[in-house]
């Protein structure tokens, strides 16, 4: 059931209009907000003890030695979104609608660049670095909310910055430094990838929905059919608690670096469910996602020698 509930509130800003319901921080220190925390904690430490007592099957840990398609995947998807995203005049998602002036034509501009360097993985570093200034500057025309929303953009420019874009890059063609030279860089670049992966979707768990009910209750107002669980007799404030919760037990485990094959599975199988209902603009918004979960699901250990063999061998 909890995988139903993830799969149908996602991204509630991308589909309402969240400017009538601001994020109420002050709710942080409320029972349920609380609440929330303590079971995320709880399934943290459940995690553990799975990630430490149920051996992995050897086949599904070979899949490590393809840890080198990592940045490639990675490539390919965060480009592809942002290229999509400028062409339907958003800043990396629906939610951030950019105006049609100078300064938002410079935006879209900066943002097709930053796409189409990284898709070819041309000057890889130097667009990894441009597109976090970008995010940066764009907290003034949006605010910080909304770009710490997309914290997952920055763990790929991050990891692409230390990892290198990998060999079938320009790039690599053209002989330019790859990874940063230095023996934990292949572990820092997937640590920071996954927390922020993590970190994202529990932020947003918070200011779509456990500190915004409102927010989320407009989207169920405009679409009654996505609380599946109103003729168990489940009122909406409740199915948004949950929602909630089920979103911020997820990136609370991401976080915490357990079990994290099988969340970056279940998490495939979620984000896919949702394009049923949101469409086109959920695929683009999440593509960065499937990258993500893509590299994670093949390396998810960033101590493993294999991992960090063939993220050397990438570079």
């Amino acid at each position: 059931m909890s995988l139903v509930l993830l799969a149908i509130l996602p991204h509630v800003k991308w589909f309402t209009d969240p400017r009538p319901h601001p994020t109420r921080y002050d709710l942080l220190l409320s029972w349920p907000v609380v609440g929330a925390f303590a079971i995320a904690l709880v399934a943290a430490g459940i995690a553990y003890l799975i990630q430490h007592r149920v051996p992995e099957p050897r086949a599904i840990r070979s899949l490590e030695r393809y840890a080198r398609t990592g940045p490639l995947a990675l490539r390919v998807a965060l480009g592809s979104s942002l290229v999509a995203a400028a062409i339907a005049g958003w800043l990396f998602v629906p939610s951030l609608p950019v105006e049609r002036d100078a300064a938002g034509y410079a935006i879209l501009g900066v943002e097709t660049l930053c796409g189409l360097l990284i898709l070819v993985g041309l000057f890889t570093r130097f667009a990894a670095v441009l597109l976090a200034v970008l995010g940066a500057a764009a907290m003034f025309p949006f605010n910080v909310e909304s770009i710490l929303e997309q914290v997952h953009i920055l763990g790929i420019a991050v990891f692409l910055f230390i990892a290198g874009p990998g060999l079938l890059s320009l790039d690599a063609r053209r002989r330019a430094h790859g990874a940063l030279e230095h023996e934990h860089a292949p572990a820092a670049a997937l640590n920071l990838l996954r927390v922020a992966m993590g970190f994202g979707i529990a932020y947003g768990a918070l200011t779509e929905k456990l500190l915004n009910p409102p927010l989320a209750q407009a989207l169920l107002d405009q679409s009654p059919f996505l609380n599946v669980l109103r003729p168990l007799g489940v009122g909406d404030p409740v199915f948004i608690w949950i929602a909630g919760l089920t979103e911020l037990v997820i990136g609370v485990v991401i976080i915490s670096g357990q079990i994290t094959r099988p969340v970056m599975a279940i998490g495939f199988a979620l984000f896919s469910v949702t394009l049923i209902v949101f469409g086109l603009p959920e695929f683009i918004g999440h593509l960065p996602f499937y990258g993500i979960m893509l590299t994670l699901f093949i390396a998810p250990d960033a101590d493993s020698w294999r991992v960090r063999r063939a993220l050397r061998d990438a570079a």
